[in-house]
């Protein structure tokens, strides 16, 4: 169940070594929407100008810039004939794509033979948890275990239901 997953992990830390056993980092990339409203604040372009180009962009999964200028006909003629949108345009354009910030990844974590700092790079975050500085797909390219412990609700909301059972009558159901 979700509100048990921190057992779950902590039991494998137990099991297999605390050294040998991390959460894996994930990264959130700048998306075209981000990317317009970051840079729009550091050139100093008032928000809600700069917000009311970025709610012109698409909001399809993976939609560039340049995809939303293809698509969007006024975000094309507000392109084509504004020259501060068309200033605004080319530095999203270069970082878009680009890691804006890192995180813990929301059920993968990774198991090693041997101490984890033999593979791959460790970061210890403010609470204590170590996670891995590189993403899923590079930690299983150099080999080692990805496991994804997943917090599913649906099994958080069975366990209340038994509780509640216990509570009301008494009886412990299995």
């Amino acid at each position: 169940c979700e509100r048990r997953r921190g057992e779950v992990i902590n039991y494998v830390r137990e099991k297999y070594g605390a050294d040998n056993v991390a959460q894996i980092v994930t990264f959130g990339t700048l998306g075209a929407k981000a990317a317009i409203r970051d840079v729009g604040r550091v050139m100093g372009i008032p928000l809600p100008e700069v917000d009311a180009i970025a709610k012109k962009i698409p909001t399809a999964l993976n939609t560039s810039l340049d995809d939303a200028l293809k698509q969007e006909r006024d975000l094309q003629k507000l392109y084509d004939n504004d020259a501060t949108v068309h200033e605004l345009f080319a530095i999203p354009r270069k970082v878009e794509g680009l890691n804006r910030h890192s995180s813990t990844h929301a059920a993968g974590v990774v198991i090693a033979d041997r101490s984890l700092t033999e593979y791959t790079p460790l970061c210890k975050l403010s609470g204590g948890d170590v996670t891995t500085q590189w993403p899923m797909n590079d930690v299983a390219e150099v080999g080692l275990l990805k496991m994804d412990f997943l917090g599913l609700r649906t099994l958080t909301i069975v366990q209340d239901a038994l509780d509640v059972i216990e509570k009301t009558t008494g009886e412990k159901v299995d």
